[in-house]
């Protein structure tokens, strides 16, 4: 007997669906691919353009310091800023923010008003044990960067010199030379950055020829006067426009000398933060106001 077989029709409708869905699918995620990556892509942009906003903000802050600086008097505390219409401004060189507008400030801080740790190490270690202390950790900084620079190989009592380095793996030893940099501090055997960090707006690298307590931070203040109250009268005076260098001395005791002058050196710190969104720019930089025919300022230090 014969068998006859034919080919049976294949449901289309049954492969149909499940295609169709499946292109779909694929549709569907390339679609949220493109547009994840191009609102990515949106954001990068709007972040790179809040921060080159942001950038040319501080440097035209910048550039309105520098120029009220040049065309300012001192005062005792700050600058005497003359305005366009005849009126005045006062801007303070205690490190106090100074706002521009609503996203821009600047910070402007005597130098003299800091210590230099290479100029003036006996201040800097009061500032240094003022604020944290005769602890162990303190004293081995204060005597491991006394070693840093001198030129010998006589190990200060809690020191390190070259063979300490060496014994401990450091790939360097200390150059025996005064250090060039604030920075450079961090490369000092076991130092705490943390320590460094809390007290550097109250250093310099720079450092003035005298010290101006008019221009002192209250951190500093408190270091150098050890008086709670003082400190606190001095404070309120500034705050008032009010502090002198007379009225300083009567309140203090401490006189007029070689050393201590009641005025602003011509060095002068200045830190600019603008910020727009989320995006933030600083510039610090360090002139020195010259006021002379050939010579205006010049820039000791700039970093951006």
């Amino acid at each position: 007997m014969e068998v006859s077989c034919k080919s049976l029709p294949m449901n289309q409708n049954g492969y149909a669906l499940p295609m169709v869905m499946a292109i779909s699918m694929i549709i569907m995620i390339m679609t949220l691919s493109i547009a994840f990556s191009m609102r990515h892509k949106i954001a990068v942009i709007s972040e790179l353009k809040d921060q080159s906003l942001a950038r040319l903000k501080s440097y035209s802050a910048m550039n309105e310091t520098i120029y009220n600086i040049l065309t300012s008097d001192f005062t005792q505390t700050g600058i005497k800023i003359y305005l366009p219409d005849g009126a005045w401004k006062s801007w303070n060189l205690y490190n106090e923010p100074i706002a521009l507008d609503d996203t821009t400030n600047v910070r402007l801080q005597d130098v003299a008003g800091l210590v230099s740790p290479v100029t003036q190490a006996s201040d800097f270690a009061n500032l240094i044990h003022g604020t944290f202390g005769m602890t162990p950790d303190v004293n081995s900084f204060i005597d491991k960067l006394a070693d840093w620079q001198d030129t010998d190989d006589l190990k200060h009592l809690n020191g390190a010199e070259a063979w300490d380095y060496k014994a401990a793996g450091y790939p360097y030893v200390p150059r025996n030379y005064y250090i060039q940099t604030l920075d450079e501090m961090h490369l000092i055997m076991g130092v705490d950055s943390s320590m460094l960090d809390a007290i550097r707006n109250d250093i310099t690298y720079w450092g003035a020829d005298h010290i101006n307590y008019l221009t002192m931070s209250a951190n500093m203040l408190h270091v150098m006067l050890g008086d709670d109250r003082t400190v606190a009268a001095v404070l309120k005076m500034r705050s008032e426009h009010a502090l002198t260098g007379n009225y300083f001395s009567g309140l203090t005791g401490i006189p007029r000398s070689d050393m201590v002058m009641f005025a602003p050196s011509a060095l002068i710190r200045i830190r600019v933060t603008a910020r727009l969104n989320k995006a933030v720019d600083r510039i610090e930089a360090v002139i020195a106001k010259r006021e002379t025919q050939t010579l205006p300022y010049m820039v000791l230090e700039w970093n951006h």
